[in-house]
């Protein structure tokens, strides 16, 4: 599975879940296993072909990471009674998000600046 970076662009939280859910536009429910734990991913009726990833408030460039599997079949039946969910073993981490280096506009550092020669404006003219 490739999987995109997790940011705020492709992350959801637990509550917008529980709502798309409610409104029946989830189409499905992926708990990504991996060494560190579980995580997450959401698939909706209108976003086809976009995984997003259920974060927290806190971090929403990382998948909310559940330790225990049974704990999160326990909060997935309290938020999604009537879903189910597709487990996926041996996986890995989202990869993390390449923050683009900020460019800033300077002179060329290695030259001086040459003096600019202002002549003053003739008023008479």
């Amino acid at each position: 599975m490739n999987l995109l970076p997790c940011s705020l662009a492709s992350s959801i939280l637990e509550g917008d879940l529980e709502l798309a859910a409610q409104q029946q536009t989830l189409d499905k429910l992926i708990v990504m296993e991996t060494p560190e734990g579980f995580y997450v991913i959401a698939r909706f009726l209108w976003a086809k072909g976009k995984d997003w990833y259920l974060t927290t408030r806190r971090n929403r460039t990382e998948p909310r990471l559940y330790k225990d599997l049974i704990r999160l079949n326990k909060n997935m039946k309290e938020i999604f009674p009537t879903i189910g969910f597709e487990l996926l073993r041996n996986q890995h981490m989202p990869p993390a998000e390449v923050e683009e280096p900020v460019q800033t506009l300077t002179a060329n550092p290695g030259k001086a600046k040459k003096p600019t020669k202002r002549t003053p404006k003739n008023k008479n003219q």
